[in-house]
């Protein structure tokens, strides 16, 4: 890692606040035991906290609290206290709201590492969609082109877990979580799209997108990469900030890589008959060409040679094996309905049974529904909080009779497996986020493969 910047350091702190022991929590401790000498607090359930301190030897400076019994150490500098919350954690928790009025320092772990440690030109990604296709494109182009590269953030390590010296070219997804409260660093940013998600965790669209596009507001802004379609959001583009489209064309699917060497990505591999994900491979040469790290030349020939091996992530329009004559396509990460009309394109000529559904963050699924109805092939099985909503907007564009609402999950899988006959698709590409009752995608992800092999 590169010297820390200017500010607080995990060596000047009188005390470190961890909030929420998720994956970044537990994996950010063992970090700051090492370099700071001052106490840790660990704010979180008694259970946690407890098995927490239990694992380390040197539990000794670490102290817990929960959320209710939380107050301000009163005894420290209110100005030499670091507080890092989990992701999750949002603006409206009675501790992170405290913390802010005290006008504690904060971020969360991974926003630290960004802020005091990453290596000048560090690729943070971030988007409404396409940011994980994205992210994983990206490494694997400047691994293809002989540049040392790893996924970091959403979708891959902690950079606390990574090689404290690695020289390797640090690729992050950023949710908008993690956005929220990003401190200034030296990366280099991307936003790939900008859709209504998130907004009962940052109260509007508004904020959502303000948070998405923190590191161009600030002064001065990130040099990065965006779409046009994105200009809308800022009052002035700053001047570091370019288009993916000025740097890769695209027509009919088609990339232009530039040096009068085209190629068309479905050529290679069916994956890339999804429209965002030939969206996704434009945007990870457009940053590869814009970051200096490879010529059109070497990218042309990495991608001849490497994209028809390339598997996609887990979850991401996965097709799952199975033995029973029809396709099932896990597209779990798929959490709002535009990404879910990329996994219908991908799939245009063979009928779909669709289940469809999740937490209700405001989304829209109208112009969804209305591509079901031009084509007349996709059976929807709603579910969850906005299996309602989903109704609606098939009796809106005249398909009631196509959409059937499911009790739960699983009755929506056990319905579209009982309707599928032979050489039909069963999707999972639920156009909406998880609800409490499964947490996250990969739980709603294992119950789906559970039925696709059988096993329920």
């Amino acid at each position: 890692m590169q010297d820390a910047k200017p500010g607080i350091a995990e060596t000047d702190a009188q005390l470190i606040i961890i909030h929420g022991l998720g994956v970044e929590g537990r994996a950010a401790l063992p970090y700051f035991l090492e370099r700071c000498e001052c106490p840790i607090l660990l704010v979180d359930t008694p259970d946690k906290t407890q098995g927490v301190i239990a694992e380390h030897q040197d539990g000794e400076r670490l102290r817990a609290t929960s959320e209710q019994g939380f107050v301000i150490p009163p005894r420290h500098d209110k100005g030499a206290i670091l507080y890092l919350r989990s992701p999750g954690i949002p603006p409206t928790n009675p501790v992170f709201s405290a913390i802010r009025q005290a006008g504690i320092v904060h971020t969360t772990p991974t926003g630290y590492w960004l802020w005091r440690h990453a290596p000048k030109g560090t690729i943070t990604i971030t988007g409404t969609k396409g940011k994980s296709s994205t992210a994983s494109l990206t490494a694997s182009l400047l691994r293809w082109t002989g540049t040392a590269a790893e996924e970091m953030g959403n979708i891959g390590r902690t950079p606390f877990e990574a090689a404290k010296s690695t020289e390797a070219v640090c690729v992050f997804e950023l949710s908008s979580y993690m956005m929220h409260d990003l401190l200034p660093a030296d990366i280099f940013h991307v936003v790939t799209s900008l859709y209504t998600e998130h907004t009962d965790w940052h109260g509007s669209h508004e904020a959502y997108a303000s948070d998405k596009l923190r590191p161009w507001l600030m002064q001065p802004p990130a040099p990065g990469l965006t779409t046009r379609a994105i200009a809308s959001y800022l009052k002035d583009m700053p001047e570091g900030v370019r288009y993916f489209e000025d740097i890769v064309p695209i027509t009919a699917g088609t990339l232009f890589l530039g040096g009068g060497m085209t190629l068309r990505p479905a050529d290679y591999n069916d994956a890339f008959k999804a429209p965002t994900l030939v969206l996704a491979l434009r945007a990870a040469i457009a940053i590869v060409k814009a970051r200096g790290l490879a010529e059109p030349e070497a990218i042309f020939e990495a991608l001849e040679a490497h994209l028809p091996g390339w598997a996609g992530l887990a979850s991401r329009q996965e097709i799952i094996p199975t033995t029973d004559g029809r396709l099932w396509v896990d597209d779990a990460l798929a959490t709002v309905p535009e990404a879910t009309e990329s996994a219908l394109a991908r799939w245009a000529r063979q009928p779909i049974h669709l289940i469809l559904g999740g937490r209700d963050r405001g989304q829209s699924f109208t112009d969804l529904l209305a591509t079901c109805a031009l084509r007349q092939d996709v059976q929807v099985y709603a579910f969850g909080a906005t299996a309602t909503k989903i109704r609606e907007a098939a009796d809106e564009v005249g398909i009631l009779s196509h959409c059937a609402v499911a009790n739960s999950l699983e009755d929506a899988i056990g319905r579209a497996r009982r309707g599928a006959r032979e050489g039909e698709i069963i999707l999972f590409s639920p156009g909406a986020s998880s609800q409490d009752v499964h947490g996250n995608y990969k739980v709603r992800s294992s119950i789906f493969r559970h039925f696709a092999e059988g096993k329920s």
